[in-house]
């Protein structure tokens, strides 16, 4: 049987008629969504969403298919449910390379958004960083995590701004300096959906909440075609001027193993690298089930130590912590250019980018150091030792050279007269 709008990949899930499924159906306008509403009076719609015109249903089997054949309705699809994806990166990364350079860059007035189960900024690694909080719903009490709760947001935003330092004094966050809006998308259950995600899409827009960077580090457990209803919104705020990154997700090695969002045509998405440089085990791999090339880079992401006080150490493993180390680069460059388009970012980390020989769809352009970013820039040099310095240092070797001078000259004066 061939259907209309139902979409591909939900067709072999329905399931029998009586059981109730999640439905997100879309329109092409809210025009054409306010005549479909009015036309069903009966039914009960739960969430209405408007990046993409849409409403979120409970279907039976019979209903999605007398829906299929509806001329008002674009597309019908599973309201998906997402997974939560989960001091060598300064090392290979070349982080203190690029700190000892003539230019340092620290996410100043970068704004980067975290859809995550909440950030604790109990810890003090994080402690003093900038922080808002948003919740979903109407409620606008913010239960936040509890003194020791370790979230996975807790750990995105201590990757990405953390401000403990190394042994030489160095913070050892990519992005010490940005700002961090946190998207609390957790509830009891902690299930998550495409349906809580767009939820919060519509909140930036309608409350314009001011983003440089979005990252969601959730995946579908099946792949996308990129044009599932939680891609193309990601694709809709790319364009609205919001950079989206996302991990390739933890459902490697076989091909075929990217979910949405990181199958999104507009968002960059991070593979993940071990120590060695090889590519992990899990890291997601494409391509997408349309045939496109993902993920578009890889990183650091396997047993990260992970500090978040003095006596706590994490380690941290997961396609989200390279995405999250990912999101702090792209803060760099940011800082240095608030006006660079997404285009701009993805030719830039392409030209800055390192081939490390694999299959392209389990490294996509391969990895990327800092200081590769700004050599691209022509920004990038090594540290000028200061002038004043050098002119010591040569005072200095010309005494020391002058002064064996004449103890040559005395020594062979003295076997002379011998």
């Amino acid at each position: 049987m061939k259907y209309q709008k139902i979409y591909t990949p939900f067709i072999e899930k329905l399931e029998d008629q009586s059981k109730k499924q999640k439905v997100i159906i879309t329109f092409k306008n809210l025009t054409d969504r306010k005549k479909f509403i009015s036309k069903n009076k009966t039914l009960k719609v739960i969430k209405k969403f408007d990046l993409i015109p849409s409403i979120y249903v409970d279907l039976k089997k019979d209903q999605i298919l007398t829906f299929d054949k509806e001329k008002l309705i674009t597309q019908i699809e599973e309201d998906q449910r997402v997974y939560l994806s989960m001091l060598d990166v300064i090392e290979i990364l070349e982080i203190d390379d690029y700190r000892v350079s003539q230019i340092s860059f620290t996410g100043k007035n970068i704004n980067i958004g975290i859809i995550d189960e909440g950030v604790n900024n109990n810890f003090p690694c994080i402690s003093d960083i900038n922080i808002t909080h948003h919740t979903l719903g109407k409620n606008k009490k913010i239960k936040n995590p509890k003194n020791q709760d370790i979230t996975h947001g807790t750990i995105m935003a201590s990757i990405i701004s953390n401000q403990f330092k190394d042994s030489d004094d160095t913070i050892i966050g990519i992005a010490p300096h940005a700002k961090i809006h946190d998207f609390n998308i957790s509830n009891k259950k902690k299930e998550y959906y495409f349906s809580h995600i767009l939820e919060f899409f519509d909140k930036i827009l309608t409350q314009n909440i001011s983003l440089n960077i979005l990252l969601i580090p959730f995946i579908t457990l099946d792949p996308s075609d990129g044009k599932d209803i939680l891609s193309l919104s990601c694709n809709t705020l790319v364009g609205k001027g919001i950079i989206i990154v996302s991990p390739a997700g933890n459902f490697g090695p076989e091909p075929h193993t990217i979910g949405s969002p990181g199958a999104a045509k507009k968002v960059i998405t991070f593979g993940t690298l071990e120590k060695e440089i090889i590519i992990s085990e899990f890291s997601g791999r494409g391509p997408t089930l349309d045939e496109r090339i993902k993920p578009d880079f890889c990183l650091p992401g396997s047993k990260i130590k992970l500090p978040l006080s003095n006596k706590l150490y994490l380690s941290v493993t997961g396609t989200s912590i390279s995405a999250s180390i990912g999101v702090g680069m792209i803060a760099l460059i940011l800082e240095y250019n608030p006006e660079i388009s997404f285009e701009e970012i993805t030719k830039l980390l392409e030209k800055s980018s390192l081939d490390l020989n694999y299959d392209i769809n389990a490294q996509g352009n391969g990895i990327i150091t800092i200081p590769r970013i700004f050599k691209s820039l022509d920004l990038y040099h090594e540290k000028v030792v200061p002038f004043s310095y050098l002119i010591k240092k040569s005072l200095k070797i010309s005494i020391e050279f002058l002064i064996g001078l004449i103890i040559i000259f005395y020594f062979l004066q003295f076997f002379k007269i011998s």
